[in-house]
């Protein structure tokens, strides 16, 4: 498939794809703060299969700009529509003379670790106080992609030391905290693959789901570490012996300890 990229708002108006009406209010938002919209569209037959919007600030460290939201059609997220908007952002950025994106995600959507933190080397920052709409606390963690200057992968933790190194077990699609785990060097957080609506179902199959997990990050986040990686176990190192195999998981998250108590 060939695509290209469209600015919606500052780009030519000859040859502009149809914009859907769902799009409008999101574009005049945008421009009313100096940004983007960028569009991946099909050559061929000029469907939009994707869109970024962005828009400009200034932080502690000069200027950035703001992700104002990612969205890939149906079927083509498997396409690597999302890692070419990204890579359009970052041309854009360095055009407007900064490479730093900064957004806001939860550490539990595998999908997006994949492409932000695997794909872009970003960075993951546990962030206190995010609470779901009946109250419950919410893993999230703010993030800065700089395309400029990308995480490098560590090398504290070797593969095969991922599942043991992990706080949390996993049985039959369910987490528990591991035993008598000790803070104490690199450790890890095995996750299955989950998107919105995986979460969603979980959640209501077990109310004490994303609890638990807010409650691995959080007590990670307490004794002093830090997101370092996110990568996925090959499959044979992934999978338990049946009949857990289904929910066997094989996302993972490095974690560093960079403060000492």
């Amino acid at each position: 498939m060939s695509v290209r990229s469209v600015p919606l708002i500052a780009g030519p108006r000859k040859g502009q794809p149809p914009v859907r009406e769902a799009l409008l209010d999101d574009l005049r938002h945008l421009k009313e703060r100096r940004g983007e919209m960028i569009a991946a569209v099909d050559e061929q037959g000029g469907k939009i299969l994707g869109t970024i919007g962005m828009y400009p600030d200034r932080d502690e460290g000069g200027t950035c700009f703001h992700l104002a939201g990612i969205d890939v059609e149906p079927g083509y997220v498997e396409q690597g529509i999302d890692a070419f908007l990204l890579e359009e952002a970052g041309r854009y950025l360095r055009a407007h003379r900064t490479t730093r994106l900064k957004f806001g995600t939860s550490p539990l959507l595998t999908r997006s670790a994949w492409l932000y933190v695997s794909r872009f080397g970003s960075r993951y920052r546990w962030r206190e106080g995010t609470r779901t709409p009946d109250g419950q606390p919410w893993p999230y963690v703010s993030c800065e992609c700089d395309f400029d200057d990308p995480l490098a992968r560590p090398l504290d933790l070797r593969e095969e030391e991922v599942p043991g190194r992990s706080v949390l077990e996993w049985d039959g699609g369910r987490p528990k905290p591991r035993s008598r785990l000790v803070y104490s060097g690199p450790l890890s957080i095995l996750l299955p693959d989950f998107d919105g609506d995986s979460l969603s179902r979980a959640s209501e199959q077990d109310p004490g789901f994303i609890a638990t997990l807010y409650s691995a990050f959080h007590s990670l986040h307490v004794h002093g570490y830090e997101f370092a990686w996110f990568d996925r176990l090959p499959a044979s190192d992934a999978q338990p012996a049946a009949p857990a195999r289904r929910a066997a998981p094989r996302w993972y998250y490095v974690m560093k300890r960079i403060v000492a108590f």
